[in-house]
Order: structure tokens, then sequence, then C-alpha cells
């Protein structure tokens, strides 16, 4: 019979351990919530805020009253920075430009290999990074190139017909009414049809776009089925096998299938019909290297990393300039005297015979200002994509172990009142001088991040911004619909990107437009 002593002393070890384990963190590392077994520190931070694990992040930085937080996702110590100097440090020091491994950006390749650029490090990320941005760029991606706006300008008129005339094809009736538009994926069209004319040359005719819809919503829901921490299937993810639905991989796996289809389908039909030393398009580029590589056996070319590439710039060209128009339409229904200043200063600047080009950019102060000023206050990425300390290193006086998964908390650095004042206020004028005219020196936001890792999208995604917003600014009011409430920009959908919810946008035509 085993003695009441063992017992007791045997509890005691049980009871030591599990304290010592719920408490232990490296030596100097972030202050933070306790973790428990399989889970580490996730549990707690859905109990602070289930629908918003950002949120959460940020209201235990304040418990803790640090803007640098320590904590533990499953088996991985995490670290999550809010204020300006962190942020800017992680992004702009070489030793945080490492990815973590996670479940969540595996199951994005269909044989959960880890591929693409977004979320890889290493000598795969630099020479395809490298390779991709250089000759992207030849086709107008990161920089200004006349034909492509010439086309953004063009499908950008076609989509205004469409809102001024009503659907014409059986695929439009589902995001479009008599003067109303479904938010985010009315937007479509241009987006995808801007990414392939950079991609490969081409694009999907008005009769054929319900792909570029499937595609959208498709993106949508990827984005918003996931979180800023990958969700629990990145912490355990044999729970997909038991829980498929609830666990997010069904709708994680089914959308991310759609838009892998979609590109495979094109660089499939690309290879087809390449012809050695013939170049139709930034394809023929890649293939072209892919030929020259063969055979070598540290290459980093192949085919399914060119698809997985193109899926990471894809998806957010697609979701996140829809998503960041969204927030900015719901913005014009609160604050209509801003859409009404963005509109005078475009009759003054461009009048109405042509739409705003990239030209008019630096003449339409007000404009810019509220384009900025919505990508502060609505940051799409909140806690941007997860760096990994790549070697054992300190961050504002904190140690960090090798490994450790960084955060950068751009939604907390981005709504820092000791920053901005007033940053639950949605003001474009914090970003004018005293003459009215946009200055660059006070936009200190980073809703694109910086560094290395930095957004490879960032001029495409600013210029569609840009020349989107305006083109319909220009020739629209938008207008509370009958009977409607006004949005309320409290109501987010939080998921890898923050985004409102579907709506219908009522709009008006603007007399003389």
């Amino acid at each position: 019979m085993v003695s009441p002593f063992l017992i007791v002393a045997l509890g005691c070890m049980v009871i030591y351990y599990a304290y010592q384990y719920v408490t232990y963190r490296p030596k100097n590392f972030p202050p933070g919530p306790p973790r428990i077994p399989f889970f580490g520190s996730y549990l707690f931070l859905l109990l602070v805020n289930f629908k918003s694990t950002h949120s959460a992040a940020l209201r235990f930085s304040k418990w803790y009253k640090s803007k640098v937080l320590g904590f533990y996702l499953g088996p991985y110590p995490t670290v999550v920075v809010h204020s300006q100097e962190g942020v800017k440090e992680v992004l702009s020091r070489p030793e945080f430009d490492g990815r973590p491994d996670l479940f969540a950006s595996r199951l994005r390749e269909p044989n959960f290999n880890r591929k693409g650029i977004f979320f890889n490090d290493g000598p795969v990320w630099k020479v395809q990074r490298r390779f991709l941005l250089r000759y992207l760029r030849d086709f107008g991606f990161g920089r200004r190139f006349d034909e492509l706006e010439i086309f953004i300008n063009d499908e950008l008129l076609e989509l205004l017909g469409v809102m001024k005339t009503g659907p014409q094809y059986p695929h439009e009736h589902q995001f479009f009414r008599k003067n109303q538009a479904l938010c985010p994926y009315f937007l479509a069209p241009v987006l995808v049809n801007a990414f392939l004319k950079v991609f490969c040359n081409e694009k999907i005719p008005r009769a054929d776009q319900e792909a570029a819809g499937d595609l959208a919503m498709a993106a949508q829901k990827f984005q918003r089925t996931g979180d800023d921490y990958g969700r629990l299937i990145s912490l355990l993810p044999w729970i997909r096998h038991f829980f498929p639905k609830a666990s997010g991989y069904k709708d994680l796996s089914k959308s991310n299938a759609i838009i892998y289809k979609f590109v495979k389908n094109i660089i499939d039909r690309h290879e087809k019909t390449y012809e050695n030393g013939h170049i139709r398009n930034f394809i023929d580029m890649y293939l072209e290297e892919l030929q020259r590589e063969e055979g070598k056996i540290d290459t980093t070319f192949a085919i399914d990393q060119f698809i997985m590439s193109i899926v990471d710039f894809i998806m957010p060209a697609v979701s996140g300039i829809s998503t960041q128009l969204s927030f900015l339409f719901q913005w014009f229904l609160l604050k209509p005297e801003i859409l009404k200043r963005i509109q005078a200063e475009i009759d003054e600047v461009v009048g109405s015979g042509r739409l705003p080009t990239l030209d008019d950019r630096q003449h339409l102060h007000y404009t810019e200002a509220t384009l900025r000023e919505c990508l502060r206050q609505e940051t799409l990425v909140p806690s941007n994509i997860p760096h990994r300390a790549l070697v054992d290193t300190e961050l504002l006086g904190y140690f960090i172990p090798a490994d450790t998964v960084v955060y950068t908390g751009l939604y907390g650095f981005h709504n820092d009142k000791d920053i901005w004042g007033d940053p639950e206020q949605f003001r474009p004028e914090r970003f004018l001088d005293y003459e009215g005219h946009f200055s660059i020196k006070k936009d200190i936001s980073l809703p694109f991040g910086a560094g290395k890792r930095l957004c490879a999208g960032e001029t495409f995604a600013r210029n569609m911004l840009f020349l989107t917003a305006t083109a319909i600014c220009q020739n629209f009011n938008i207008v509370r619909g009958k009977g409607e409430r006004l949005p309320d920009d409290r109501k987010v959908t939080c998921g890898i990107i923050r985004s409102p919810p579907d709506y219908w946008l009522h709009y008006e035509i603007r007399e003389n437009h």
C-alpha cells in the first residue's frame, strides 16, 4: 500500500513542475501571459478576445505595461512588438529576417511543402525574391509603367460603365444591382486583370469574368478564416483530421485550392506553348531561367515554387486592395464631408473629361492624405507576417532566443496615442502641412512593413488604390441606402487581415459625369 507521505510528496512534485512549466520563460524574456501544455498562451489570448487575437495581445501589453510582449504559441516562444521603435528595429535588422515554419503557411501548397517567397527564408527566399522583383519591374510591378497605367485606365472605364448601366452578363448580377455594388467583390475584375497584365500580359474579358469573382471570394475566404497567429491548426496540425471545419482547415484548403488552380492553369498553358528564346511575358522569363538552371543540384527554380510565388502576390493584390477600398467607402458614409472635399479637389485638378492619372497624384494632396489615413487607421494586416529570430539577440533590452517568432504589431503602433494623439479619429489633415499640401514626412505609418521584408507589392497597391478610388469618387456620390443604418466601424472581421463585413455600396452618378 502506498504511504500517504509518498502520495503527498508526489503531488507536490507534480504541482511544482506544473508551476515551473506554466511560468517558465527564458531569462530576461519580455513579460506576458503564462502557458499551458500543447496550447502555450494561445487560449489566454482567445479568452481575452476570441474574435481578435491582435487586440488581445495589445490588451496584454497594456496590462503588463510593456510594448514588448512575450508568450508562447504552442511550443514556439513568441514576441509581439507594439512600439514604433521596436517595429522599426525588427523590420530593419537582418537577424529578424527569418520566417517561422508554421503549418498554416504550408497548407497553401498541395503537398504541404514550404514554397513561395512570403513565408520562406534562406537561399530560396533570397534568390527567388531577387529574380521576381527584378523582372516584374520590367512589366510595371514596383514602378510606374505607362503601358500598364493605360491598361488600368481602360479597365476602370469598363468598371464605371457597369456601375452606371448595370449588369449585362449573368455573373455580374452577383455583384451589381441598379446603383449598387457588392463590396469588396465588385472590384475584382479590375484588380485581377491589372495583375494579369503584369504577370502574363493577358486579361479576362468581361463576358468571362466570373472567374475573377470566384478568385476574389476565395482570397477573401482564406484571409478571413485565418487569424494573426495561424489559428490553433498551426499549433496542433493533427486537429484537422478530427475537426476539419472547426479548425478552419476545410475552408483554408478549399479557398487556397481555387487560387492555386487558377495560377497553375495559366502557367501550364504558357509552358505548353513556350518557345526557347522567344519571350512573350514574365512567365516565359521564368521558364527560360528554369531551363538555364536545369541539372543544378542547388537550384531554387522549380514550377511548384513559381506557382506558389505568384499565389503569394495575387492573393493580397485581389483581396487586400479591395478590402482597403471597402473601408474607405464606409468612411465616406460616416464622414461625407471628406468625400465632398476629395471630389472638389479632383474637379479642380482633373475635371471631368478624363480619369485621374498618377501624374495628378502630386496635386491631389487631400486625396493622398485620405488614402494614407485609411491605411493607418484601418491597418489591413494588424500583426504583419511573422518574422523569426535567426540567432540569439536582444530587442529593446530584452533577450530574444534564436527561432523566436516575432510579430510587429502594426495595429498597435498605428493606434498609439503617444504618437498620433487622436488615433481613433479618421483625420486626413494629420498628413498635411500648414499650406494644405501632403507631407510624406508626417506619414510615419508602415502599412506595408519596411526593410528587406517590405511588401513587394507596395507600389502596385498604392497606385491601384489611388487610381481606383479617384475614378469612383470622380464619377459617383457614395450614399446611404434607403432605410439603412450608417456602418459601424467597430464591426470588423479579424482574420489574417482586418475587413468589414460584405456590404452593398449605394451610389449615385454625379451630374456631368
